[in-house]
């Protein structure tokens, strides 16, 4: 299964990929060299699987926006937003303080990434049981 993880970040360039796996996975023990950003895929202004080496039904994308996805929304799971910065939330429009302003993260019972984790983890049990 880790040799099958990639990632794919939101419309961020090649560099910003890197800096946010290196901050995600700093040992490289998950995603490794297989970092994937906007500059990697063959179209413009859309995201795609064509890039990812492996069968689509074996892929499972974590994303906060549905039209990212057009051509793979069987394979998507959408997500709230993650806004630790408040960059992000400057970006968003969102009016509410960052994470990172309140000097807290989210709680890992009930935050879009807690929840999160606990979906991927069913769906790796589900896929390897059968």
């Amino acid at each position: 299964m880790l040799d099958s993880i990639h990632m794919m970040t939101k419309m961020g360039d090649r560099p910003y990929a890197l800096q946010m796996a290196k901050l995600l996975d700093p040992s490289r023990v998950y995603f490794g060299t297989r970092v994937i950003s906007r500059d990697d895929g063959t179209q413009r202004h859309e995201k795609g699987l064509d890039v990812v080496l492996g069968h689509e039904n074996a892929i499972v994308i974590l994303n906060d926006t549905e039209n990212a996805w057009k051509k793979h929304k069987d394979n998507l799971i959408l997500m709230e937003g993650y806004h630790f910065f408040a960059s992000s939330c400057h970006q968003f429009n969102n009016k509410f303080k960052s994470l990172s302003e309140l000097r807290r993260d989210e709680c890992e019972l009930d935050g879009a990434l807690g929840f999160i984790l606990k979906v991927l983890k069913q769906i790796h049990h589900m896929f390897f049981e059968v």
